[in-house]
């Protein structure tokens, strides 16, 4: 069967699939391929090709359908789609990497991985190619929508308008803020406690004894969608009063992956990778769960252990994040405050053309 015929037959099963589970009309995946969320839908259809799981196929579909008290709900859809993402990227991974390991066996939300009545979002089982060593790799995906425009009530649309965000909510009122008297303050878009809340699920997945008679590496995936920064993370994980690294260190989580989406993505996800979108904290660094973070492509340390990449932890000190409104050319984005016009042109040539980082 020729390349394309495959294709076609993995869009009708999809379709399919959609048609079956009566999705909402307003829903974006209707309108694919005409949709700025059909390459979520064609991620499926590849998984469908790559795997041929029809079950995992079918759950992605179903958890995508995202309805809350009978309506679509885009929060939870995009909630949803990052758990597909997130496996494509790891699928992707394994096959444009030279693995140790070969995938076995995939399982959904279906496997008991710990006797604590909680499920992974799916479980790799991978087998080391030089022996008959089998572990069991587990995602759990948790997705934060930071968008400030979403989040703060009075946000206004003026380019150059300086924003500071304090990254601790106790620093709410503090005399730093007093003194910007010219400055918004992004005072409901302060991530620290959904992070810690984030956190604490994941590790309540790995809690209780491991039954399911293989070794597990436990990979915590923290979702970062329309944030003002990246950065800001490290003082969540980082910050040396305020920090959520020892909680991490603690548990039996073993790698935690910061992930963000670019404006543009190619089908590889290769993008994320090279342009950093990727930053693993590998909380427990053996050299089985290193050769894991290398067969999945997510070896952009930002941490090993109890070393923090010396850069990083500089950052994670920062208390505020200083940011300006960009809205130009029909373009509306919060960028760094001391971006200069040179990397604002840059960026603007960069979202108003069709190359990708």
């Amino acid at each position: 069967m020729n390349t394309e015929q495959v294709h076609s037959d993995a869009v009708s099963f999809v379709k399919g699939k959609l048609c079956q589970m009566k999705y909402p009309a307003n829903h974006p995946f209707l309108d694919y391929p005409n949709t700025p969320y059909s390459m979520t839908l064609e991620l499926i259809i590849l998984i469908k090709i790559f795997t041929n799981n029809d079950n995992l196929v079918s759950n992605f579909i179903k958890k995508c359908k995202s309805v809350e008290h009978e309506e679509f709900s885009f929060v939870k859809f995009n909630e949803n789609f990052s758990e597909v993402i997130w496996f494509y990227y790891l699928y992707m991974g394994l096959i444009k990497t030279d693995s140790l390991y070969n995938l076995k066996e995939i399982f959904g939300e279906d496997k008991i991985i710990y006797d604590n009545n909680k499920k992974f979002e799916y479980s790799f089982l991978m087998t080391n190619n030089n022996s008959v060593q089998k572990y069991m790799v587990n995602s759990e995906v948790k997705t934060l929508l930071c968008d400030p425009y979403v989040k703060e009530d009075e946000l206004n649309c003026k380019d150059g308008q300086q924003l500071i965000k304090p990254l601790f909510p106790e620093l709410r009122n503090s005399d730093v803020l007093k003194k910007n008297k010219d400055t918004v303050i992004l005072q409901a878009s302060t991530y620290y406690n959904q992070v810690k809340e984030n956190i604490k699920k994941i590790i309540a997945k790995t809690n209780g004894n491991n039954v399911s008679g293989y070794p597990a590496c436990n990979i915590g995936v923290l979702v970062i969608n329309a944030s003002t920064s990246f950065e800001e993370f490290y003082s969540y994980l980082f910050h040396q009063t305020k920090g959520l690294y020892d909680k991490l260190l603690e548990s039996n989580i073993d790698i935690l992956v910061l992930l963000s989406l670019d404006e543009r993505n190619d089908l590889q996800l290769e993008n994320l990778y090279s342009s950093g979108y990727i930053q693993t904290a590998l909380l427990k660094p053996t050299e089985v769960n290193k050769t894991f973070c290398e067969n999945f492509h997510i070896d952009n340390y930002i941490s090993l252990g109890n070393e923090i990449h010396s850069e990083i932890y500089e950052i994670g000190q920062n208390e505020y994040g200083y940011y300006k409104i960009m809205c130009r050319d029909g373009f509306l984005n919060i960028i760094p405050n001391n971006s200069t016009e040179e990397e604002i042109d840059e960026y603007l040539k960069f979202l108003k053309g069709t190359d990708i980082r």
